[in-house]
């Protein structure tokens, strides 16, 4: 049984990497380094300060982040972050 799907979208010179796993979901937007996940905390959240998020499943969570890139061009940390959390 496969356990992981990892998958990768480019997007105006962004690479948003996002995983679906047994133990739970991630979202890596490089070059960046932003991270959004939900391991080990039990609640989608935001890296560093794993602030909660409103979305609660990975698909809804990168249709939030794809929006945010195609709207800027670029990744805006602290209009995203504002767009995710609660």
């Amino acid at each position: 049984m496969k356990e992981k799907d990892q998958k990768i979208i480019k997007l105006h010179d962004r690479d948003i990497y996002y995983i679906n796993t047994l133990k739970g979901w991630s979202i890596v937007i490089m070059p960046d380094n932003i991270l959004i996940d939900n391991f080990n905390h039990g609640y989608a959240h935001i890296h560093p300060d794993r602030k909660e998020i409103i979305t609660k499943d990975l698909y809804s969570t990168l249709i939030v982040v794809l929006k945010h890139i195609e709207k800027y061009k670029s990744v805006k940390y602290n209009k995203l972050r504002k767009e995710l959390i609660k």
